[in-house]
């Protein structure tokens, strides 16, 4: 039977040479804290590094292969974040209107979201605006913790002042734990899979606990991987979160408990998470116009992705809202 959607992936990876140039100047210990690993690339790093710098023939050849209609496009991590603020807010534009040219010579299969450098958030909020209203690009990309620092701080809440004015979601993308959390996350084989999910679970939890979606209600969040494993702990978060407060007698920041944030104001992607189980779960604790489909290329075999939603047993109506119009409504596409 002909489908009748399209196939929108949505955390679809790239980068440009500046980044990764700008990057090996930086010491080996700094890179090991950045998560970038020697200058001297393994082969599987450097076969998905020439996957993340090609914005035109071999990545449409690949996503035809792969059944991918159009893929929206993020920098990725740790991305311009672990740079200096003049370099990292330089190199964001510099990314966006790379990503920009791109978009603009493929309309009908790509689109973007703009590199933002948090390490000046004054500065990140004018490049959001920038990208979005000038550019054309669909939101903005943080790849988590910038420098150990997280968006809870009040400092960068311009950053989210501007998304919420602007209309546009912001992506948190995972990215190696902060070096608070490095330590005991630094286990061979479960860095990414575990450490990764915890650090960025933790940073939206910060979120919710600060008070940010009180003072911005009408934010917009996406987060990968079926929600970095939040919509499976929301009953027992939200259960301990009044009774930790209670036992404390201490007041929350937050007006409201924090699986109404999470369903409110924040959107999740498939990325990377192929099964069945945890997408029926997300969709009855999110609802289904709640998740999007993203396939996580280059470091995820996408065909596999395809395979395993399309035989997902649910409606093809449901599977148009996860692979299209969710993603449409979500982004403006």
């Amino acid at each position: 039977m002909a489908r009748k959607y399209k196939r929108i992936a949505v955390e679809e990876g790239f980068t440009i040479p500046e980044i990764i140039a700008e990057a090996n100047k930086m010491d080996e210990a700094a890179r090991f804290a950045a998560g970038l690993g020697p200058v001297k690339m393994s082969p599987a790093r450097a076969a998905f590094t020439e996957c993340l710098l090609d914005l035109g023939k071999s990545r449409l050849d690949a996503m035809n292969a792969d059944g991918i209609d159009k893929a929206l496009l993020v920098v990725s991590s740790p991305g311009v974040q672990i740079f200096t603020p003049g370099t990292g807010t330089a190199l964001s534009r510099l990314v966006n209107d790379r990503l920009a040219e791109a978009v603009r010579a493929h309309p009908d299969r790509l689109a973007g979201l703009a590199a933002l450098a948090p390490q000046d958030p004054a500065a990140a909020a004018a490049e959001l605006e920038r990208a979005t209203r000038r550019l054309g690009l669909k939101g903005g990309i943080i790849n988590s913790h910038t420098k150990g620092e997280y968006l809870d701080d009040r400092k960068f809440w311009a950053i989210f002042e501007a998304a919420q004015a602007l209309d546009v979601p912001i992506y948190i993308h995972p990215r190696e734990p902060s070096p608070q959390m490095a330590a005991p996350l630094a286990m061979e084989g479960f860095r990414v899979g575990w450490g990764y999910a915890v650090e960025t679970a933790t940073h939206i939890l910060r979120l919710i606990s600060s008070g940010v979606f009180d003072h911005f209600p009408k934010l917009r969040l996406v987060i990968g991987h079926m929600g970095e494993g939040l919509p499976f702990m929301l009953d027992r978060i939200d259960n301990r979160f009044v009774w930790e407060h209670a036992a404390r007698a201490a007041t929350p920041k937050s007006k409201r408990l924090p699986g109404d944030y999470v369903r409110d104001n924040i959107v999740i992607s498939t990325s990377g998470m192929n099964y069945t189980a945890p997408l029926q779960m997300a969709i009855a604790v999110m609802g289904i116009d709640k998740i999007l489909f993203a396939a996580d290329y280059p470091f995820e075999v996408v065909r596999d992705s395809v395979v395993a939603m399309d035989a997902m047993p649910l409606a093809e109506s449901d599977k148009k809202k996860i692979y299209q119009s969710n993603a449409e409504r979500v982004f403006a596409l």
